[in-house]
């Protein structure tokens, strides 16, 4: 009689922060939800920045023999294909020399399901005004190293002009033009809906955007209308911090797993 599959194992990968703890708390929650609902034969973390460290959890991997590395999917809890995801973490694990049955996907925010997230997260700050009298301003962090992480952020907005009815969905950037400080120039409506591609509210969820939007300091930023100017001002979570991520990590794990088999 054949032996049932054994169920995989699965590592996030986030980048911490040393000056900012509270930055990984998105990917850690992930893994307790993920834990949780006994799917994965284990859910563990490591960070580029933080500990677990992915450099002693990947000298860890290489030097177990390959039947006891057994079914391994390595998810970057990231938000965008980029530097850290295409060069930096394949180095690190040196992908290579792992056996066939360890799997490297995507990050998952470039698959297509993220737009259902972000689309919720506006919802759930709409409140009682009409998409159609609404410009969503979609804000991501951006990056001179890699020009790709940009696209990820670009094909989410081009699916959502499709299959919402804001009057206005635009990209704004935390380290590229246009820059959040300019959100003014950007927005065509009186009312304004951000949604920060960001996976915590930490030091540019929580400071950096607030800040450059020209919120009050001290004022609540989220669950309060904001007047700027003549324009009125919401302002979703980060989209990391919904439970919602956990289900969008578990399905394209399983799923890579099941068309790979």
């Amino acid at each position: 009689m054949l032996e049932p599959p054994t169920q995989p194992s699965l590592l996030l990968l986030g980048h911490g922060s040393s000056k900012h703890p509270e930055s990984s708390q998105s990917v850690r929650m992930h893994a307790d939800l993920l834990r949780e609902r006994g799917n994965f034969q284990s859910v563990d973390v490591a960070f580029l920045k933080e500990e677990p460290r992915l450099e002693n959890v990947a000298a860890q991997l290489t030097c177990l023999p390959d039947e006891e590395v057994g079914n391994l999917t390595i998810v970057p809890d990231f938000l965008a294909e980029g530097y850290f995801t295409l060069q930096v973490i394949p180095s690190m694990l040196r992908m290579d020399t792992l056996p066939d049955s360890v799997r490297y996907i995507s990050p998952v925010g470039t698959h297509a399901m993220m737009q259902d997230l972000i689309y919720q997260a506006a919802k759930d700050v709409l409140g009682d005004w009409c998409e159609r009298d609404v410009t969503l301003l979609l804000v991501g962090h951006g990056s001179t190293k890699n020009p790709r992480s940009k696209e990820t952020l670009m094909q989410h907005i081009e699916g959502l002009k499709t299959s919402s009815a804001y009057g206005q969905i635009c990209d704004l950037w935390l380290e590229e033009s246009p820059f959040v400080n300019e959100w003014r120039d950007v927005a065509n409506h009186d009312k304004v809906l951000v949604v920060p591609f960001l996976l915590n509210d930490g030091q540019h969820g929580g400071w950096d955007i607030p800040e450059m939007l020209g919120l009050p300091e001290g004022d609540p930023v989220h669950g309060h209308t904001h007047e700027l100017g003549g324009r009125h001002v919401r302002v979703a979570p980060a989209l990391g911090t919904s439970h919602r991520f956990a289900d969008v990590i578990e399905e394209v794990a399983l799923l890579d797993r099941a068309l790979r088999s």
